[in-house]
This record gives structure tokens, C-alpha cells and sequence, in this order.
């Protein structure tokens, strides 16, 4: 004999729109992609830092020669740098290693990405990507050439980042994990511009003031997505094995 609705005692189920929310905040927060790309960046990072410390030499000792070489090894290396952030070159083979790595959990879309064509960007950040290599130098001339003080080259860097990072968060609807970086970034430059004392003063030790700040900081924000991520993933674990107890209850009732 069937139970009248009134006698069911199974649970409500989840609302929809919960698990929508813990679904798109986790898909928001898979931060391996960028994990990746962050191992790249940063080998070639410092071979651009040190191929930019070699041309720096090569001008302040005239030789012409190196300068030229050291200037194209540059032109190489941003070249490089910008085949990893295109989807459909390197992009490929960072969303390849990323789903290797995440293994079970499969794919996850939010609103506005599609991961199987990999981290999505709109045509503006490759042009404004190519602006900040030309930025740089253009700051490592103007100190060699005493315009700049080196202590300021961070500050000088973080008036192009800062607001470069933050646009490209905003436009590529990713989580708040993001925001980190360009924040504190932006905060080591207000410091170092306040007269705070954490720079490193010796002149071996120079490019770290720039390489520490800008891999550092990423690597705090991505570690903070990734963390976030593993939270929403139990969330929506949870919610899902919650809705369907109370389904499966509601079957066994009307079978009775």
C-alpha cells in the first residue's frame, strides 16, 4: 500500500541552485592550470631576468655586440613566453598535464569557460602581454641609463601589473584567489615606496626584488585557489550525496 504524500519523512531535496553555486565556485578555484603555467613562467622568467642583467652589463660596458645578442636572446624569450599563454600552443599542452594531474575529478566548467579548449583569454591580453615585456625593458633602460633609481624599478613595474591583472581577472570571470596577486603586489610596491625595508640591498642580489614579488605573490594566490578548491569540492560533494539519500528515501516511501 502507498504512503500518502504526508507520511514521506524524506528530506526536502538540495535546492538546484546550491549546488550550482558550490559547482561554479569549484570550477572557479581549479587553480592547477595555472600551477603549471607558473612552473614555465618562472623557468623562463629567469632566464629573461638573466639574459636582461647580461644586456644591462653589455650597455654600461659598451659592448655593442653582446647588447645586440642579449637584446634578441630577449626578443626569444618573450617570444617563448607568449607561446605558453596561447590556448591553442602551449595553452594545449597545459590543459593536457592539468587533467592529468586532477585525474577523477574529470572537467569542471563555470559560466563564461570552456575547459576543453584550455585558460581562455580575450585577443586585448596578448597585446597588453607583449606591452609588459616592452614595459620592462623599457624600465631596465631607464634605470641603466639613471633615470630611474633601481629601488623604484618594483613600484615602476607594478603601475603596468596591477592594473593588467586585475582587467584580465575581471575579464576571464575567474575566482577570488585572482585578486591576490595584483593586491599584493600592489601592496609590496606602496612599501617599498613608504621606505619599508624589504628590499634586498646588495647588488647581487638585485633582480631578486623583482623575481621574489612577482613568482611569490602568484604562487601564494594559486596555492589560496587551489586550497579553496578542495573546500568546494567537499561542499558539493556534499550537497550532491545529501540530495540523493533523501531521493533515494523518497522512492523506497512511494514503494511502500
Amino acid at each position: 500500500m502507498a504512503s500518502s504524500p504526508q507520511n514521506i519523512s524524506a528530506e526536502p531535496l538540495e535546492d538546484p541552485r546550491e549546488i550550482a553555486k558550490w559547482a561554479n565556485r569549484y570550477a572557479k578555484s581549479r587553480t592547477i592550470p595555472f600551477l603549471v603555467q607558473w612552473v614555465f613562467i618562472v623557468l623562463l622568467g629567469v632566464i629573461i631576468a638573466g639574459v636582461v642583467y647580461l644586456t644591462l652589463m653589455a650597455y654600461r660596458t659598451e659592448h655593442l655586440v653582446w647588447f645586440l645578442l642579449c637584446a634578441a636572446g630577449i626578443v626569444g624569450m618573450v617570444i617563448a613566453l607568449a607561446w605558453f599563454t596561447v590556448p591553442k600552443w602551449g595553452g594545449e599542452q597545459i590543459y593536457r598535464i592539468s587533467q592529468w594531474v586532477y585525474g577523477e575529478e574529470g572537467y569542471a566548467a563555470y559560466l563564461g569557460g570552456d575547459p576543453e579548449e584550455g585558460i581562455q583569454a580575450p585577443g586585448w591580453v596578448y597585446a597588453g602581454g607583449a606591452g609588459l615585456a616592452v614595459y620592462h625593458l623599457l624600465g631596465a633602460l631607464l634605470v641603466t641609463a639613471r633615470y630611474l633609481p633601481i629601488w623604484c624599478i618594483q613600484p615602476f613595474s607594478a603601475a603596468y601589473m596591477v592594473p593588467f591583472f586585475f582587467a584580465m581577472t575581471v575579464s576571464q570571470r575567474l575566482g577570488f584567489w585572482a585578486f591576490i596577486w595584483p593586491i599584493l603586489y600592489g601592496l609590496h610596491a606602496v612599501l617599498i615606496l613608504a621606505g619599508v625595508p624589504i628590499r634586498f640591498t646588495s647588488v647581487h642580489l638585485e633582480l631578486l626584488n623583482m623575481i621574489m614579488p612577482v613568482f611569490g605573490y602568484g604562487l601564494v594566490a594559486i596555492l589560496v585557489g587551489h586550497v579553496y578548491s578542495r573546500y568546494a569540492l567537499h561542499k558539493l560533494k556534499q550537497l550532491a550525496r545529501k540530495g540523493l539519500d533523501a531521493a533515494v528515501e523518497e522512492a523506497h516511501a512511494l514503494e511502500e
